[in-house]
This record gives structure tokens, sequence and C-alpha cells, in this order.
């Protein structure tokens, strides 16, 4: 299994635009065998969490309600209290600079 990043972000995309990117890409990765992928959707000018960063986030969380993924870590919960993080890092050791970055721009996910 291996680690990809995902950048829904870039280029200043709606919404729906970013969604779709999110929503295409996983299946695929997940088909590519890829068993973590760092998805980076910002975290909004406005400093409280910008609608692409909302939308992506419930989308990701209802996706592991429904078992369509194993795990979704936000990006400011990735550090060494919480267990799953620290699992996801030994599975995945270019994680290790993420870990207490307390980055709100990103989600980790297990596929």
């Amino acid at each position: 299994m291996e680690y990809r990043e995902l950048n829904i972000k870039e280029g200043m995309p709606t919404v729906a635009d970013a969604m779709k990117h999110l929503q295409d890409a996983l299946p695929r990765l997940k088909r590519e065998k890829c068993g973590c992928v760092l998805i980076i959707h910002g975290w909004g000018s406005t400093g409280k969490g910008g609608k692409i960063h909302d939308r992506a986030r419930s989308w990701l969380n209802a996706q592991v309600r429904n078992g369509k993924i194993k795990t979704v870590i936000n990006g400011e919960n990735f550090d060494i209290f919480n267990f799953k993080a620290l699992e996801l890092k030994n599975r995945y050791p270019e994680l290790a600079e993420f870990l207490g970055a307390g980055n709100h721009g990103v989600t980790i996910v297990e596929l």
C-alpha cells in the first residue's frame, strides 16, 4: 500500500468542482491500491473554515459511516495523542512530517 497527496483546492475551484475532484479521485486511488491519502482542501480565508473544507470533511465522514473508507483524521487532530494517527504514521512513514503540525487545511484518509 502506498501514500498519496490529493490537492482539491489547487486553482481556486468552486466547491462543486473541488468535491467532484475528491469524489472521482478516491475510488480511483483505492483501485490503484493506494492505502492512505492526504487531502489538501485548505482552511478558508476567513480563518473559520471555508466551504470546501467543510463540505469535504462532511462528505469524508459520511463515507466512513457508510463503510466506503476506513479512517478520517482531521489535520489538527493528527498528533501523538491520537492512537489512530500513530497507527497511520507507523504504516505510512511519509506522514511523520504532519504529526503534530495542527494543520486545519488537510485531512488524512485511510482507504
